[in-house]
């Protein structure tokens, strides 16, 4: 079998979605798999000199092919010009495979129906991995699609249950298959002191910590107002997100002069690890006010927190309990600053407790790990063919 997988996202980028491709091809390729990965050529400021492999952290075990297609996203915004690069991709993707031999073993791999639209001319297995819930608003695409799937790979329930209720796709066409996380990268025998001290963080400080984008839906600008909640010695820190939200973010901390707000900025990833060590309460706050956040996601984030072994603080929404429950997190209303507080401040009056959870989620998210999930992915794709 040979897998190729198509994605219109720009390699390497900033966002997640990035690297999760990228894993989920050298997973597959240890399998023992050809595996290419076709991409359009698009800008990406900052990103251009930059070895997709080498920032991503991901082995050299696949082939990464860039088609051409019409990138003016960079330089102009809006719907239109997105639609105008998905659109010549897909006309390359085609043309690419109209004079490229492909033999019997070659199946497609997508994780967006826009870009299996041209393709499913060719009559090849394809598998589509379902992040949001379709990506394309219009039914006659999904549905033009999804017939030729042969089978779905699906990050939770609630979305299984939306594709069987919109598109009557079955059971057997299905695979519950959460994200997943490097488990020994973040499982790193460091402790708390010493991760501080290599970050020059305050020893006697209590570090709440959020790592991520800072994106409406991510629930951070609650996080960020949480701090009126908190004492002096309780200090949010962010680890993470685009310049732009970066510097807004800034720009927010400086007009309140608060001392208790610490804006890091985008960390390598490779240091995330001792960050998350270096913290007494993980922060996962999502808003209740997006789908994307309360039904769709399933957030790498929260593997990466449980890997670390440290108490982690959830909003309670149906996609973060897809995946863990009370005696792994403590919980907190969605979007209630003081709700997030008060249930920091419960895991600081109860550290055994915190402490428990911690590593009972840590042991949990053994079963999140890359090998499983490609594994999983692996022996569904040879049951469907």
């Amino acid at each position: 079998m040979r897998i190729i997988y198509i994605s219109h996202w720009r390699f390497p980028s900033e966002k997640t979605m990035s690297p999760l491709i990228m894993k989920t091809c050298e997973g597959l390729a240890r399998k023992g798999l050809g595996v290419e990965l076709w991409v359009p050529w698009r800008q990406n400021r900052g990103f251009l000199q930059l070895d997709p492999f080498l920032h991503h952290g991901v082995e050299r075990n696949f082939v990464i092919r860039r088609l051409p297609s019409l990138d003016l996203t960079g330089i102009f915004h809006g719907n239109l010009f997105f639609i105008l690069m998905v659109a010549t991709f897909n006309l390359s993707l085609f043309l690419y495979a109209l004079f490229r031999v492909l033999g019997d073993d070659v199946v497609f791999y997508f994780h967006d129906v826009r870009d299996a639209a041209l393709l499913k001319f060719w009559g090849r297995p394809m598998f589509l991995e379902i992040h949001d819930f379709y990506k394309s608003g219009r039914s006659q695409v999904n549905n033009w699609v999804f017939s030729a799937i042969s089978g779905f790979i699906v990050t939770n329930r609630l979305k299984m249950k939306k594709l069987h209720q919109d598109f009557r796709v079955t059971e057997e066409r299905m695979l519950h298959q959460p994200n997943a996380v490097d488990v020994g990268m973040f499982r790193i025998d460091v402790s708390r002191e010493e991760a501080r001290r290599s970050l020059n963080l305050p020893e006697n400080s209590t570090i709440i910590l959020y790592t991520g984008h800072l994106f409406d839906w991510k629930g951070v600008d609650t996080l960020f107002d949480a701090h009126q909640f908190l004492g002096e010695d309780e200090v949010v820190y962010f680890v993470g997100g685009t310049d732009e939200d970066i510097k807004n973010f800034r720009l927010k901390t400086l007009n309140l002069k608060s001392n208790n707000i610490i804006i890091v900025g985008r960390r390598p990833h490779k240091e995330i690890p001792l960050w998350q060590r270096a913290a007494d309460v993980l922060v996962l706050p999502n808003s209740a006010k997006f789908p994307e956040s309360k039904y769709e996601t399933s957030p790498v984030k929260l593997f990466e927190y449980m890997a670390s072994g440290r108490p982690i603080a959830a909003s309670d929404l149906p996609s973060i309990r897809d995946i863990v429950d009370e005696e792994l997190v403590f919980f907190f209303e969605p979007d209630n600053a003081r709700s997030i507080a008060d249930t920091v401040r419960y895991i600081e009056e109860h550290q055994e407790e915190a402490k428990k959870r911690g590593l009972a989620a840590q042991k949990e998210v053994e079963k999140y790990s890359w090998e499983r999930r490609s594994d999983n992915i692996f022996n569904f794709m040879l049951s469907r063919l």
